[in-house]
Protein backbone atom coordinates (compact mmCIF):
# COMPACT_ATOMS: atom_id res chain seq x y z
CA UNK A 1 0.00 0.00 0.00
CA UNK A 2 2.74 2.49 0.95
CA UNK A 3 4.74 1.73 -2.21
CA UNK A 4 1.67 2.19 -4.40
CA UNK A 5 0.66 5.45 -2.70
CA UNK A 6 4.22 6.78 -2.88
CA UNK A 7 4.24 6.16 -6.66
CA UNK A 8 1.11 8.33 -6.81
CA UNK A 9 2.46 10.92 -4.37
CA UNK A 10 5.64 11.71 -6.33
CA UNK A 11 3.48 13.08 -9.12
CA UNK A 12 0.87 14.70 -6.88
CA UNK A 13 1.01 18.25 -5.61
CA UNK A 14 0.65 18.48 -1.84
CA UNK A 15 -2.72 19.65 -0.55
CA UNK A 16 -3.92 20.83 2.83
CA UNK A 17 -4.85 17.94 5.10
CA UNK A 18 -8.11 18.07 7.01
CA UNK A 19 -8.18 14.90 9.09
CA UNK A 20 -11.36 13.74 10.77
CA UNK A 21 -11.45 10.98 13.38
CA UNK A 22 -14.41 8.64 13.77
CA UNK A 23 -14.30 6.26 16.73
CA UNK A 24 -15.92 2.86 16.86
CA UNK A 25 -17.57 1.64 20.05
CA UNK A 26 -15.41 0.31 22.85
CA UNK A 27 -15.42 -3.43 23.45
CA UNK A 28 -13.90 -5.71 26.02
CA UNK A 29 -11.27 -8.26 25.08
CA UNK A 30 -9.75 -11.07 27.18
CA UNK A 31 -7.01 -10.11 29.61
CA UNK A 32 -3.46 -10.15 28.25
CA UNK A 33 -4.65 -9.89 24.66
CA UNK A 34 -3.84 -7.34 21.99
CA UNK A 35 -3.97 -6.70 18.28
CA UNK A 36 -1.06 -8.33 16.46
CA UNK A 37 -1.76 -6.98 12.95
CA UNK A 38 -4.47 -5.76 10.60
CA UNK A 39 -4.18 -8.36 7.84
CA UNK A 40 -6.91 -7.41 5.38
CA UNK A 41 -9.97 -5.35 4.56
CA UNK A 42 -12.91 -5.37 2.17
CA UNK A 43 -16.35 -3.77 1.82
CA UNK A 44 -17.57 -5.58 4.94
CA UNK A 45 -14.86 -4.31 7.28
CA UNK A 46 -11.38 -5.30 8.46
CA UNK A 47 -9.64 -8.57 9.37
CA UNK A 48 -7.16 -8.64 12.23
CA UNK A 49 -5.03 -11.10 14.14
CA UNK A 50 -5.23 -10.99 17.92
CA UNK A 51 -2.66 -12.54 20.21
CA UNK A 52 -3.21 -13.69 23.76
CA UNK A 53 -0.26 -14.27 26.02
CA UNK A 54 0.13 -15.61 29.50
CA UNK A 55 2.71 -16.87 31.95
CA UNK A 56 3.62 -20.45 31.12
CA UNK A 57 0.90 -20.85 28.49
CA UNK A 58 2.70 -19.37 25.50
CA UNK A 59 1.06 -17.15 22.88
CA UNK A 60 -2.15 -18.10 21.09
CA UNK A 61 -3.68 -16.37 18.05
CA UNK A 62 -7.15 -15.74 16.68
CA UNK A 63 -8.41 -14.26 13.42
CA UNK A 64 -11.17 -11.68 13.87
CA UNK A 65 -13.52 -9.66 11.66
CA UNK A 66 -14.81 -6.18 12.51
CA UNK A 67 -17.59 -4.47 10.61
CA UNK A 68 -17.41 -0.92 9.25
CA UNK A 69 -18.44 0.40 12.67
CA UNK A 70 -15.53 -1.55 14.19
CA UNK A 71 -17.72 -3.94 16.09
CA UNK A 72 -16.40 -7.52 16.35
CA UNK A 73 -18.58 -9.88 14.30
CA UNK A 74 -16.64 -13.15 14.06
CA UNK A 75 -13.61 -14.80 15.58
CA UNK A 76 -11.74 -18.04 14.91
CA UNK A 77 -9.11 -19.46 17.24
CA UNK A 78 -6.02 -20.41 15.27
CA UNK A 79 -5.23 -23.57 17.21
CA UNK A 80 -3.55 -25.32 14.32
CA UNK A 81 -2.61 -28.97 14.12
CA UNK A 82 -0.91 -31.24 11.61
CA UNK A 83 -1.24 -35.01 11.91
CA UNK A 84 -2.65 -34.50 15.39
CA UNK A 85 0.23 -32.37 16.65
CA UNK A 86 0.49 -28.62 17.23
CA UNK A 87 1.44 -26.43 14.25
CA UNK A 88 2.51 -22.77 14.29
CA UNK A 89 1.03 -19.69 12.63
CA UNK A 90 3.64 -18.03 10.39
CA UNK A 91 1.61 -15.32 8.61
CA UNK A 92 -1.84 -14.34 7.36
CA UNK A 93 -1.63 -12.50 4.06
CA UNK A 94 -4.19 -10.75 1.88
CA UNK A 95 -3.55 -11.13 -1.84
CA UNK A 96 -6.09 -9.15 -3.86
CA UNK A 97 -9.49 -10.41 -2.59
CA UNK A 98 -8.24 -13.54 -0.81
CA UNK A 99 -6.80 -14.29 2.61
CA UNK A 100 -4.12 -16.96 2.97
CA UNK A 101 -2.81 -18.69 6.08
CA UNK A 102 0.83 -19.80 6.20
CA UNK A 103 1.63 -22.35 8.91
CA UNK A 104 4.60 -24.52 9.82
CA UNK A 105 5.07 -27.88 11.47
CA UNK A 106 8.27 -29.22 13.02
CA UNK A 107 8.34 -32.96 12.39
CA UNK A 108 10.94 -34.45 14.76
CA UNK A 109 10.48 -37.98 13.36
CA UNK A 110 11.65 -37.02 9.86
CA UNK A 111 13.75 -33.96 10.94
CA UNK A 112 11.76 -31.75 8.60
CA UNK A 113 10.21 -28.32 9.21
CA UNK A 114 7.35 -28.04 6.73
CA UNK A 115 5.57 -24.91 5.52
CA UNK A 116 1.93 -25.01 4.38
CA UNK A 117 -0.49 -22.53 2.80
CA UNK A 118 -4.27 -22.59 2.63
CA UNK A 119 -7.01 -20.11 1.83
CA UNK A 120 -9.26 -18.71 4.57
CA UNK A 121 -13.05 -18.62 4.20
CA UNK A 122 -13.89 -14.94 4.71
CA UNK A 123 -17.45 -15.75 5.79
CA UNK A 124 -16.45 -18.07 8.67
CA UNK A 125 -12.74 -17.15 9.11
CA UNK A 126 -11.95 -20.87 9.06
CA UNK A 127 -9.06 -22.20 6.95
CA UNK A 128 -10.33 -24.13 3.93
CA UNK A 129 -9.41 -27.83 3.62
CA UNK A 130 -7.03 -27.09 0.75
CA UNK A 131 -3.80 -27.01 2.76
CA UNK A 132 -0.75 -27.85 0.72
CA UNK A 133 2.94 -28.01 1.48
CA UNK A 134 5.06 -25.38 -0.30
CA UNK A 135 8.48 -25.62 1.38
CA UNK A 136 10.52 -27.90 3.60
CA UNK A 137 13.67 -27.55 5.69
CA UNK A 138 15.80 -30.59 6.48
CA UNK A 139 17.28 -29.78 9.90
CA UNK A 140 18.83 -33.22 10.41
CA UNK A 141 21.44 -33.33 13.16
CA UNK A 142 20.82 -29.66 13.99
CA UNK A 143 17.38 -30.40 15.43
CA UNK A 144 18.30 -29.54 19.01
CA UNK A 145 19.50 -26.01 18.39
CA UNK A 146 18.25 -24.84 15.00
CA UNK A 147 15.45 -26.08 12.77
CA UNK A 148 15.54 -23.15 10.36
CA UNK A 149 13.22 -20.16 9.85
CA UNK A 150 10.79 -18.97 7.17
CA UNK A 151 10.36 -15.39 5.91
CA UNK A 152 7.62 -14.42 3.45
CA UNK A 153 7.83 -11.41 1.13
CA UNK A 154 5.51 -9.95 -1.53
CA UNK A 155 6.55 -8.17 -4.74
CA UNK A 156 5.84 -4.46 -5.23
CA UNK A 157 2.92 -5.16 -7.61
CA UNK A 158 1.51 -7.95 -5.37
CA UNK A 159 1.81 -10.52 -8.16
CA UNK A 160 4.49 -12.75 -6.59
CA UNK A 161 5.20 -14.21 -3.16
CA UNK A 162 8.59 -15.49 -2.05
CA UNK A 163 9.24 -17.87 0.81
CA UNK A 164 12.83 -17.55 2.00
CA UNK A 165 14.23 -20.10 4.39
CA UNK A 166 17.54 -20.07 6.20
CA UNK A 167 18.90 -23.59 6.43
CA UNK A 168 20.42 -24.99 9.62
CA UNK A 169 24.18 -25.12 9.68
CA UNK A 170 27.00 -26.71 11.61
CA UNK A 171 29.77 -24.57 13.04
CA UNK A 172 32.16 -23.17 10.37
CA UNK A 173 29.98 -24.47 7.51
CA UNK A 174 29.03 -22.21 4.55
CA UNK A 175 25.85 -20.15 4.66
CA UNK A 176 22.93 -22.02 3.06
CA UNK A 177 19.38 -20.93 2.25
CA UNK A 178 16.51 -21.61 -0.12
CA UNK A 179 13.74 -19.89 -2.08
CA UNK A 180 10.23 -20.89 -3.08
CA UNK A 181 8.52 -18.38 -5.37
CA UNK A 182 4.74 -18.49 -5.93
CA UNK A 183 2.22 -16.54 -7.99
CA UNK A 184 -0.63 -14.55 -6.45
CA UNK A 185 -2.82 -17.69 -6.28
CA UNK A 186 -0.08 -19.51 -4.31
CA UNK A 187 0.90 -21.76 -7.21
CA UNK A 188 4.63 -22.67 -7.14
CA UNK A 189 6.75 -21.07 -9.87
CA UNK A 190 10.30 -22.11 -8.95
CA UNK A 191 12.45 -23.10 -6.03
CA UNK A 192 16.17 -23.37 -5.36
CA UNK A 193 18.59 -24.02 -2.52
CA UNK A 194 21.84 -22.06 -2.47
CA UNK A 195 25.13 -22.49 -0.66
CA UNK A 196 27.51 -19.51 -0.59
CA UNK A 197 31.27 -19.69 0.12
CA UNK A 198 30.97 -17.71 3.37
CA UNK A 199 31.00 -19.05 6.90
CA UNK A 200 27.73 -18.38 8.66
CA UNK A 201 29.50 -16.47 11.43
CA UNK A 202 30.91 -14.05 8.82
CA UNK A 203 27.72 -13.65 6.78
CA UNK A 204 24.51 -11.91 7.88
CA UNK A 205 21.39 -11.48 5.73
CA UNK A 206 19.96 -7.99 6.25
CA UNK A 207 16.91 -8.07 3.97
CA UNK A 208 15.30 -9.95 1.09
CA UNK A 209 13.22 -8.88 -1.90
CA UNK A 210 11.24 -10.47 -4.73
CA UNK A 211 10.60 -8.43 -7.88
CA UNK A 212 7.52 -8.32 -10.11
CA UNK A 213 8.95 -11.13 -12.30
CA UNK A 214 9.51 -13.43 -9.33
CA UNK A 215 13.28 -13.02 -9.15
CA UNK A 216 14.96 -13.08 -5.73
CA UNK A 217 17.42 -10.67 -4.10
CA UNK A 218 19.37 -10.75 -0.83
CA UNK A 219 21.18 -7.93 0.94
CA UNK A 220 23.98 -9.29 3.14
CA UNK A 221 26.85 -8.10 5.32
CA UNK A 222 30.12 -10.02 4.81
CA UNK A 223 32.88 -9.76 7.44
CA UNK A 224 36.59 -10.25 6.83
CA UNK A 225 38.26 -12.91 9.00
CA UNK A 226 36.52 -11.92 12.24
CA UNK A 227 33.06 -10.65 13.09
CA UNK A 228 33.95 -7.13 14.13
CA UNK A 229 33.18 -3.75 12.63
CA UNK A 230 36.71 -2.30 12.53
CA UNK A 231 40.18 -3.42 11.55
CA UNK A 232 43.06 -0.91 11.72
CA UNK A 233 40.38 1.79 12.11
CA UNK A 234 38.70 0.92 8.79
CA UNK A 235 35.48 -1.01 8.07
CA UNK A 236 36.00 -4.77 8.43
CA UNK A 237 32.90 -5.67 6.43
CA UNK A 238 31.21 -5.03 3.09
CA UNK A 239 27.63 -5.07 1.91
CA UNK A 240 26.67 -7.18 -1.11
CA UNK A 241 23.46 -7.73 -3.04
CA UNK A 242 22.90 -11.22 -4.45
CA UNK A 243 20.47 -11.56 -7.36
CA UNK A 244 18.98 -14.92 -8.41
CA UNK A 245 17.35 -14.61 -11.82
CA UNK A 246 15.96 -16.92 -14.53
CA UNK A 247 14.21 -19.05 -11.89
CA UNK A 248 17.41 -19.26 -9.89
CA UNK A 249 19.60 -20.44 -12.78
CA UNK A 250 21.59 -17.17 -12.91
CA UNK A 251 23.27 -15.73 -9.82
CA UNK A 252 25.09 -12.39 -9.57
CA UNK A 253 26.80 -10.58 -6.71
CA UNK A 254 26.85 -6.77 -6.51
CA UNK A 255 29.39 -5.50 -3.91
CA UNK A 256 28.43 -2.14 -2.35
CA UNK A 257 31.32 -0.02 -1.11
CA UNK A 258 31.85 3.55 0.03
CA UNK A 259 35.53 4.40 0.34
CA UNK A 260 36.63 4.74 3.99
CA UNK A 261 33.03 5.05 5.19
CA UNK A 262 31.07 2.71 7.41
CA UNK A 263 27.75 1.72 5.86
CA UNK A 264 25.61 1.48 8.98
CA UNK A 265 22.20 0.63 7.55
CA UNK A 266 20.87 -0.04 4.06
CA UNK A 267 17.75 -1.02 2.16
CA UNK A 268 17.41 -2.21 -1.43
CA UNK A 269 14.73 -2.06 -4.10
CA UNK A 270 14.54 -3.41 -7.65
CA UNK A 271 13.40 -1.21 -10.55
CA UNK A 272 11.36 -2.51 -13.46
CA UNK A 273 14.52 -2.51 -15.65
CA UNK A 274 16.24 -4.76 -13.05
CA UNK A 275 18.62 -2.01 -11.93
CA UNK A 276 19.15 -1.95 -8.18
CA UNK A 277 18.64 0.92 -5.79
CA UNK A 278 20.67 0.89 -2.56
CA UNK A 279 20.15 3.61 0.01
CA UNK A 280 20.84 4.17 3.67
CA UNK A 281 23.09 5.80 6.27
CA UNK A 282 26.86 6.03 6.58
CA UNK A 283 29.29 6.95 9.34
CA UNK A 284 32.87 8.15 9.66
CA UNK A 285 33.28 6.42 13.03
CA UNK A 286 31.59 3.04 13.26
CA UNK A 287 28.29 1.20 13.20
CA UNK A 288 26.35 2.86 16.03
CA UNK A 289 26.20 6.40 14.65
CA UNK A 290 25.44 8.11 11.34
CA UNK A 291 27.05 11.10 9.63
CA UNK A 292 24.93 11.27 6.51
CA UNK A 293 22.84 9.44 3.95
CA UNK A 294 23.65 7.90 0.56
CA UNK A 295 21.77 6.76 -2.55
CA UNK A 296 23.14 4.49 -5.32
CA UNK A 297 21.73 3.01 -8.52
CA UNK A 298 23.52 -0.09 -9.87
CA UNK A 299 23.36 -1.31 -13.47
CA UNK A 300 21.95 -4.85 -13.46
CA UNK A 301 24.16 -6.00 -16.37
CA UNK A 302 27.52 -4.26 -15.85
CA UNK A 303 27.30 -3.87 -12.03
CA UNK A 304 28.52 -0.29 -12.51
CA UNK A 305 27.23 2.55 -10.35
CA UNK A 306 24.91 4.59 -12.60
CA UNK A 307 24.07 7.34 -10.11
CA UNK A 308 25.32 8.11 -6.63
CA UNK A 309 24.79 10.90 -4.16
CA UNK A 310 25.74 11.60 -0.57
CA UNK A 311 24.41 14.12 1.91
CA UNK A 312 26.39 14.84 5.05
CA UNK A 313 24.19 16.05 7.85
CA UNK A 314 24.96 19.72 8.45
CA UNK A 315 25.19 21.25 11.87
CA UNK A 316 21.69 22.73 11.58
CA UNK A 317 20.29 19.25 10.97
CA UNK A 318 22.41 17.73 13.74
CA UNK A 319 21.20 20.30 16.29
CA UNK A 320 17.56 20.20 15.17
CA UNK A 321 15.34 19.16 18.11
CA UNK A 322 18.19 19.52 20.63
CA UNK A 323 18.06 21.43 23.88
CA UNK A 324 19.92 24.76 23.77
CA UNK A 325 22.87 23.47 25.83
CA UNK A 326 23.22 20.31 23.70
CA UNK A 327 23.10 22.38 20.52
CA UNK A 328 25.80 24.77 21.78
CA UNK A 329 28.11 21.85 22.63
CA UNK A 330 27.55 20.30 19.20
CA UNK A 331 28.38 23.61 17.45
CA UNK A 332 31.58 24.05 19.48
CA UNK A 333 32.55 20.49 18.64
CA UNK A 334 31.99 21.17 14.93
CA UNK A 335 34.09 24.35 15.02
CA UNK A 336 36.96 22.47 16.65
CA UNK A 337 37.03 19.98 13.78
CA UNK A 338 35.47 17.04 15.62
CA UNK A 339 32.87 14.91 13.86
CA UNK A 340 29.26 15.26 14.99
CA UNK A 341 27.18 12.17 14.40
CA UNK A 342 23.69 10.99 15.30
CA UNK A 343 23.35 7.78 17.30
CA UNK A 344 21.22 4.64 17.13
CA UNK A 345 19.12 5.32 14.04
CA UNK A 346 17.49 2.41 12.19
CA UNK A 347 16.43 2.67 8.54
CA UNK A 348 12.82 1.44 8.50
CA UNK A 349 11.67 2.00 4.91
CA UNK A 350 12.89 2.77 1.41
CA UNK A 351 10.03 3.86 -0.85
CA UNK A 352 10.77 4.14 -4.58
CA UNK A 353 8.42 5.80 -7.07
CA UNK A 354 7.91 4.89 -10.73
CA UNK A 355 9.94 7.96 -11.73
CA UNK A 356 12.94 6.81 -9.68
CA UNK A 357 12.35 9.29 -6.87
CA UNK A 358 12.67 7.84 -3.38
CA UNK A 359 12.07 8.46 0.30
CA UNK A 360 14.09 7.04 3.20
CA UNK A 361 12.45 6.74 6.62
CA UNK A 362 14.40 6.02 9.82
CA UNK A 363 13.86 6.25 13.58
CA UNK A 364 16.15 6.58 16.58
CA UNK A 365 15.58 3.43 18.61
CA UNK A 366 17.64 1.85 21.37
CA UNK A 367 17.26 -0.14 24.57
CA UNK A 368 19.34 0.56 27.66
CA UNK A 369 19.26 -1.01 31.10
CA UNK A 370 20.00 -0.09 34.69
CA UNK A 371 20.49 -2.32 37.70
CA UNK A 372 19.52 -1.59 41.28
CA UNK A 373 19.51 -3.54 44.53
CA UNK A 374 16.27 -4.43 46.29
CA UNK A 375 15.55 -6.24 49.53
CA UNK A 376 13.24 -9.18 48.80
CA UNK A 377 12.31 -11.87 51.35
CA UNK A 378 15.10 -10.70 53.61
CA UNK A 379 17.74 -10.99 50.86
CA UNK A 380 19.38 -8.33 48.72
CA UNK A 381 18.73 -9.03 45.05
CA UNK A 382 19.63 -7.30 41.82
CA UNK A 383 16.77 -5.87 39.79
CA UNK A 384 17.26 -4.87 36.14
CA UNK A 385 15.15 -2.15 34.53
CA UNK A 386 14.90 -1.95 30.74
CA UNK A 387 14.51 1.47 29.13
CA UNK A 388 12.91 1.61 25.66
CA UNK A 389 13.66 4.76 23.65
CA UNK A 390 11.83 5.65 20.42
CA UNK A 391 12.85 9.17 19.44
CA UNK A 392 13.15 11.41 16.35
CA UNK A 393 12.14 10.22 12.88
CA UNK A 394 14.44 11.00 9.93
CA UNK A 395 13.04 11.52 6.42
CA UNK A 396 15.25 11.90 3.34
CA UNK A 397 13.95 12.87 -0.12
CA UNK A 398 15.77 11.74 -3.29
CA UNK A 399 14.85 13.20 -6.69
CA UNK A 400 14.45 11.08 -9.88
CA UNK A 401 18.05 11.81 -10.95
CA UNK A 402 19.31 10.19 -7.73
CA UNK A 403 20.31 13.41 -5.97
CA UNK A 404 19.38 13.91 -2.34
CA UNK A 405 17.12 16.98 -2.13
CA UNK A 406 16.60 17.36 1.61
CA UNK A 407 16.65 15.64 4.98
CA UNK A 408 14.32 16.45 7.86
CA UNK A 409 13.90 15.32 11.46
CA UNK A 410 10.48 14.88 13.07
CA UNK A 411 10.73 15.64 16.79
CA UNK A 412 9.59 12.80 19.06
CA UNK A 413 10.55 11.54 22.54
CA UNK A 414 9.13 8.27 23.83
CA UNK A 415 10.97 6.81 26.82
CA UNK A 416 9.19 3.98 28.62
CA UNK A 417 10.25 1.33 31.12
CA UNK A 418 9.83 -2.47 31.08
CA UNK A 419 7.04 -2.43 28.47
CA UNK A 420 8.80 -3.27 25.19
CA UNK A 421 7.73 0.09 23.77
CA UNK A 422 4.13 -1.13 23.63
CA UNK A 423 2.65 2.32 22.91
CA UNK A 424 5.74 3.83 21.23
CA UNK A 425 7.06 4.36 17.67
CA UNK A 426 4.81 5.58 14.83
CA UNK A 427 2.54 4.64 11.97
CA UNK A 428 3.12 6.10 8.54
CA UNK A 429 0.72 7.10 5.77
CA UNK A 430 1.00 8.80 2.39
CA UNK A 431 -1.87 11.22 1.83
CA UNK A 432 -2.35 13.78 -0.94
CA UNK A 433 1.33 13.94 -1.84
CA UNK A 434 2.52 14.18 1.77
CA UNK A 435 4.31 11.80 4.13
CA UNK A 436 2.37 11.59 7.40
CA UNK A 437 3.50 10.25 10.77
CA UNK A 438 1.06 9.46 13.59
CA UNK A 439 2.35 8.81 17.11
CA UNK A 440 1.65 9.30 20.80
CA UNK A 441 3.07 12.58 22.06
CA UNK A 442 3.17 14.98 24.97
CA UNK A 443 0.64 17.78 24.59
CA UNK A 444 3.39 20.35 25.31
CA UNK A 445 5.01 19.47 21.95
CA UNK A 446 1.96 20.51 19.91
CA UNK A 447 3.54 23.83 18.86
CA UNK A 448 7.15 22.62 18.76
CA UNK A 449 9.15 24.37 16.01
CA UNK A 450 12.46 22.48 15.96
CA UNK A 451 14.35 24.26 18.76
CA UNK A 452 14.44 23.72 22.50
CA UNK A 453 13.24 20.97 24.80
CA UNK A 454 11.15 18.04 23.59
CA UNK A 455 8.84 16.76 26.30
CA UNK A 456 8.72 13.02 26.79
CA UNK A 457 5.66 10.90 26.15
CA UNK A 458 4.92 8.12 28.60
CA UNK A 459 1.66 6.15 28.85
CA UNK A 460 2.06 6.35 32.62
CA UNK A 461 2.03 10.14 32.67
CA UNK A 462 -1.13 12.13 33.38
CA UNK A 463 -3.72 11.25 30.75
CA UNK A 464 -4.63 14.86 30.00
CA UNK A 465 -1.02 15.58 28.94
CA UNK A 466 -1.11 13.08 26.04
CA UNK A 467 -2.21 13.57 22.44
CA UNK A 468 -2.10 11.65 19.18
CA UNK A 469 0.13 13.79 16.98
CA UNK A 470 0.02 14.05 13.20
CA UNK A 471 3.13 15.43 11.48
CA UNK A 472 2.91 15.87 7.71
CA UNK A 473 5.84 16.67 5.40
CA UNK A 474 5.19 18.07 1.93
CA UNK A 475 7.38 17.40 -1.16
CA UNK A 476 9.53 20.46 -0.34
CA UNK A 477 10.33 19.16 3.16
CA UNK A 478 8.06 21.55 5.07
CA UNK A 479 6.59 20.13 8.28
CA UNK A 480 3.15 20.78 9.74
CA UNK A 481 2.43 19.51 13.25
CA UNK A 482 -1.14 19.11 14.51
CA UNK A 483 -2.81 17.04 17.24
CA UNK A 484 -5.40 14.59 15.92
CA UNK A 485 -7.09 14.31 19.30
CA UNK A 486 -6.31 14.42 22.99
CA UNK A 487 -6.05 11.35 25.18
CA UNK A 488 -9.08 12.49 27.17
CA UNK A 489 -11.16 12.05 23.98
CA UNK A 490 -10.69 8.28 24.22
CA UNK A 491 -10.63 5.66 26.94
CA UNK A 492 -7.79 3.78 25.26
CA UNK A 493 -4.15 4.48 24.35
CA UNK A 494 -3.28 4.21 20.67
CA UNK A 495 -0.76 1.54 19.59
CA UNK A 496 0.97 3.04 16.52
CA UNK A 497 2.92 -0.13 15.59
CA UNK A 498 -0.26 -1.98 14.63
CA UNK A 499 -2.21 0.89 13.02
CA UNK A 500 -2.42 0.81 9.24
CA UNK A 501 -3.32 2.85 6.16
CA UNK A 502 -5.94 0.96 4.12
CA UNK A 503 -6.65 3.42 1.30
CA UNK A 504 -5.40 6.73 -0.10
CA UNK A 505 -7.59 8.64 2.38
CA UNK A 506 -8.05 6.32 5.37
CA UNK A 507 -5.92 5.15 8.28
CA UNK A 508 -7.15 2.66 10.87
CA UNK A 509 -6.09 3.34 14.47
CA UNK A 510 -6.24 0.81 17.29
CA UNK A 511 -5.96 1.47 21.00
CA UNK A 512 -6.35 -0.33 24.28
CA UNK A 513 -6.22 0.19 28.01
CA UNK A 514 -6.42 -2.88 30.24
CA UNK A 515 -9.35 -4.97 28.87
CA UNK A 516 -10.91 -2.11 26.89
CA UNK A 517 -10.08 -1.97 23.18
CA UNK A 518 -11.24 0.35 20.41
CA UNK A 519 -10.69 1.18 16.74
CA UNK A 520 -10.89 4.55 15.01
CA UNK A 521 -10.90 5.63 11.38
CA UNK A 522 -8.96 8.75 10.29
CA UNK A 523 -10.39 10.32 7.13
CA UNK A 524 -8.42 12.83 5.09
CA UNK A 525 -10.80 15.04 3.09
Amino acid sequence: MLLLLFCIAVSTQAQDLKPQVKWGKEFEAPRHSSLSAIVGHDQTGIYAVKERYGFGTGTTFSLEHYDNNFQPTKTFDLKLTHEGKTADVELILQMHSRLYLFSSFRDTQTSRKKLFVQEINRATLEPLPNKRQIAEIDFGSESRRNSGTYTIKVSRDSSKVMVFYALPYAKNEPESFGFQVLDDAMNPLWNKEVKLPYEDGLFTIESIRVDNDGEAYLLAVIYKDKRKSKRHGLPNYTYSVFAFRDQGKTAKEYPIRLEDRFLTDMQIEVLNNKNLICAGFYSEKGTNSIRGTFFLTLDAVTKDIKTQSYKEFGIDFITQNMKEGEADRARRKEKSGEENELYEYDLDKLLVGKDGGAMLIGEQYYVSQSTSNMMMNGMMQNYTTYHYNYNDIITVKVDPSGQIEWAEKVAKRQHTIDDGGFYSSYTMAIVKGQICFIFNDNRKNATYNGAGKIYNYSPNSRHENSVIMLVSIDPAGKQVRQPLFGALDAEVITRPKVCQQISSSEVILFGQRKKTQQFARVFFE
